[in-house]
């Protein structure tokens, strides 16, 4: 079980997290400098505690804590956390730095379902192969959730654009083609990262039992989606497919990442589920 301190740690946490993400909505309905400053300095506080977590988690069950639901949503949320404070920093895109953490306190939100005692999972179960793939698993959904982000972005400014709405969501957003290409550089990352993932997995898997897992649902879609982002990169590089189309195919994968992740590893996947 976990101990009163992480406990603590977690729920106070959550509460700062809350705080820096009602203030950063309040900056988007009013565009507040010091609301924007004190929610950046929240998050940053957020994210520190968040780490130590991590490190007290580690210490109570002597392994990385990315194995079970709950470690994975956090590890998750503190990767976008990551993101979110560096490109606040050289790019200073507020809006993003609120959307990106809309997203990554849902994953904390979630968490409280799960439960913050989570127990570590079977031994057997545990290895440097098994937690690097789903390290890089958990990159590479990091890496689409921004990039779709970006795209959602890009779909509110061009709306703006084509009515003509020059107001102040409109001044706080990027360009369209700056939007669209953080877009593409992420998917770029996501991509590789996604087949280094699913090949480690399919490797130590092998090595654990002896045999191959095809049919699995969660893998199966995994590579479904591998497909679909390859498409992405496809289109985009051979057919000139940019804004409003990559924008959409880009939301429709990320909405399958969410899919295979909440929905078929919970409650399809004969293996993914712990």
């Amino acid at each position: 079980m976990a101990t009163r301190s992480s406990i603590l740690l977690y729920d106070a946490m959550t509460v700062t997290y809350a705080l820096s993400v009602l203030l950063y909505f309040i900056d988007f309905l009013q565009h507040k400098r010091m609301i924007n400053r004190i929610a950046f300095g929240l998050l940053s506080v957020v994210w520190l505690m968040q780490t130590v977590f991590f490190l007290l988690r580690m210490k109570e069950y002597d392994y990385l804590p990315v194995l079970t639901h709950f470690e994975t949503l956090i590890f998750f949320s503190w990767i976008l956390i990551t993101f979110s404070l560096v490109i606040n920093f050289f790019y200073k895109i507020d809006l993003f730095t609120f959307f990106a953490n809309v997203v990554g306190f849902a994953a904390v939100a979630l968490d409280t379902f799960t439960g913050k005692g989570a127990a570590s999972v079977d031994v057997k179960l545990q290895g440097d192969l098994l937690f690097i793939h789903i390290t890089i698993a958990f990159l590479s959904y990091a890496a689409f959730a921004i990039a779709t982000i970006f795209s959602i972005m890009y779909l509110i400014q061009e709306k703006l654009l084509k009515e003509k709405r020059w107001n102040t969501l409109f001044r706080r957003l990027p360009a369209l083609d700056q939007l669209d290409m953080f877009s593409f550089r992420l998917i770029v990352i996501g991509f590789p990262l996604l087949l280094i993932a699913m090949i480690l997995g399919a490797i130590w898997y092998k090595i654990q039992f002896g045999r191959f897992l095809f049919l699995d649902p969660k893998p199966l879609v995994s590579l479904l989606l591998f497909v679909l982002y390859g498409l992405y990169l496809y289109f985009r590089v051979a057919w000139g497919w940019v804004g409003r189309k990559s924008a959409w195919l880009n939301i429709l994968g990320f909405s399958g990442v969410l899919i295979n992740y909440l929905f078929v590893g919970t409650f399809f996947s004969g293996f993914h589920r712990w």
